[in-house]
């Protein structure tokens, strides 16, 4: 499990984004700091994300054991924490339940 963080609001940094870290403390998590938004970038472009808006704040997730090359594969599904019409609405029931089918 890896999680990006780009700076999308005025006070997101590096060290605040070292901070978020500790609601996602599981020690498989790998944390990534996306100063220039390249991650954020590819991901918007990937899930066709509508008009001005950046995919921020979507969990995607992958089947086990995916080949990745050099952009991200095409996710097996994806949940966004915003009003859009793309996406799964994110819960965390419907989260958890997107997670169980992916586990090996």
């Amino acid at each position: 499990m890896f999680a990006l963080w780009s700076p999308i609001l005025s006070h997101d940094s590096q060290l605040t984004a070292a901070r978020a870290t500790a609601y996602l403390p599981d020690r498989r998590a790998e944390h990534f700091w996306d100063l220039w938004s390249f991650a954020l970038t590819s991901y918007t472009k990937l899930l066709n994300y509508p008009g001005e808006e950046k995919a921020w704040d979507v969990f995607i997730l992958y089947k086990p054991h995916l080949l990745w090359r050099d952009t991200p594969p095409e996710p097996s599904s994806w949940l966004q924490n915003h009003d859009l019409d793309v996406g799964l609405k994110y819960s965390q029931g419907l989260l958890e339940q997107e997670l169980e089918k992916r586990i090996d």
